[in-house]
């Protein structure tokens, strides 16, 4: 929502959106955005900059990051990922490698196994761990008194980074007697099976046995196939009604083959999280793109985002595999190469979503090199009373492309510094100037 919450405040929803909160959550609000008697955004700090390949919606968040509201855009990050394209202001931190820290094998709060990070290496050039740099900043606004006084010193807590990853380990829920150097020197530690793991009722038992007794934790008490929270709060949210059931469409989306959006966009984008990348990162590591499946060489030697398509289609539509190819649909294009392929059915083409985003035409109706199909992603949430996004599974049309006609026609965005072997290098996300 937050490219609408830009372009188009205010914004309204309910709950905080955050997976794994008690049920009840996503029935408080309505909240709204700006607060009433509150201004509009006008300049945004991000230390995760990669909306445009990480949700859905991309290029509306294009449209949102340029527009004339926002005044100053600081990014702080490691690499020069997607939206630090559109940043004043760049604070260079350092990656995980650099700084020391504990960890646990799982981050949802069940770990097994905590561990002290060692720091690996020293930060590279003038870089700063993601706290430090906010600190920085802290520091620096100290200078205009009043409720910036002290700032630096209330940021950090009056505590190191050491005395920090101490107070995690001593919060992690270790036995009293264990003492931090003793955890330290020896890197980790396990969190023992408890013994009386066989007494503990398994799943869904103490219900089962007794319901009256053990009621579960919906409004009933019971198993509930018909919602009662949600007909009592949300009596006329079609998309998302008491009882579970298919929902072919609704006035926010329209991605059905047969409806009369399938006219124009008739295939149907399966993207799924990518084989050989974590959203966006690791898309430019060498070792990655000599595998023959992720990347397709085009004819002018850049390497694109693979595209599977069945040979039915591939036959109707004039194409083979190695061509290029451009997914579109109401809100813009992506280029790819084609793979030929019985893997996926008729009627259906198949593409990653998190390439780096490379952008011969940005914003709402855009073209991206790089085969970014978030960008095109649909914008709406899941039901007028509930967020989440749409990344795969939407409609979209193909059609072979000639890159040289497009080039000539975009000489800026094709003449870019590149390296097939790790596509745009940081040369290409320079200008120079005052």
């Amino acid at each position: 929502m937050i490219p609408e919450a830009i372009t188009n405040p205010p914004v309204q929803w309910y709950g905080h959106v955050s997976a794994g909160l008690p049920r009840e959550d996503q029935f408080t609000g309505p909240f709204t955005f700006p607060l009433e008697g509150h201004d509009r955004l006008h300049m945004v700090w991000s230390d995760s900059p990669c909306w445009e390949t990480c949700w859905n919606g991309g290029n509306a968040m294009q449209d949102a990051l340029r527009h004339e509201s926002i005044e100053c855009i600081v990014v702080q990050h490691p690499w020069m990922e997607n939206d630090c394209y559109f940043a004043d202001i760049i604070l260079p931190t350092n990656t995980k490698f650099e700084t020391a820290d504990i960890g646990t094998d799982n981050d949802s709060g069940q770990w097994n196994v905590i561990f002290y990070e060692e720091q690996a290496i020293k930060p590279v050039g003038e870089s700063k761990s993601d706290k430090e740099a906010v600190a920085e900043v802290a520091r620096a606004l100290e200078k205009f008194g009043g409720a910036y006084e002290d700032l630096y010193n209330r940021y950090l807590g009056g505590k190191t980074d050491e005395e920090w990853i101490e107070v995690g380990f001593k919060t992690s829920g270790v036995p009293e007697d264990l003492e931090y150097d003793e955890f330290k020197e020896k890197g980790y530690y396990p969190f023992p099976t408890r013994e009386d793991w066989k007494e503990i009722p398994a799943g869904l038992r103490e219900f089962y046995e007794d319901p009256e007794g053990h009621p579960l934790r919906t409004p009933t008490g019971k198993l509930e196939y018909y919602s009662t929270g949600l007909a009592a709060t949300f009596p006329d949210d079609e998309e998302r009604p008491p009882v579970p059931h298919w929902i072919d469409q609704s006035p926010l989306h329209q991605e059905r083959q047969y409806l009369e959006r399938g006219r124009q966009y008739p295939f149907l984008l399966v993207s799924n999280h990518p084989h050989f990348r974590v959203h966006a990162q690791h898309d430019d590591v060498t070792w990655l793109r000599e595998i023959e499946t992720c990347k397709v060489t085009g004819p002018d030697g850049y390497k694109y985002e693979p595209i599977w398509v069945n040979p039915i289609d591939a036959g109707k539509l004039g194409l083979k595999s190695g061509d290029i190819a451009k997914i579109y649909n109401e809100r813009g294009g992506v280029l790819g190469g084609v793979i030929v392929s019985e893997r996926i059915i008729p009627g259906a083409i198949y593409q990653d979503h998190g390439a780096r985003v490379d952008s011969i035409v940005m914003g709402e109706g855009g073209l991206d090199r790089g085969g970014a199909n978030n960008l095109i992603a649909p914008i709406p949430t899941t039901s007028k009373n509930t967020v989440g996004e749409v990344t795969s599974g939407f409609l979209v049309n193909i059609e072979k492309v000639d890159v040289f006609a497009l080039a000539e026609e975009y000489p800026e965005a094709f003449g870019r510094d590149y390296d097939p072997d790790c596509g745009l290098v940081a040369t290409a996300r320079i200008v120079e100037g005052a």
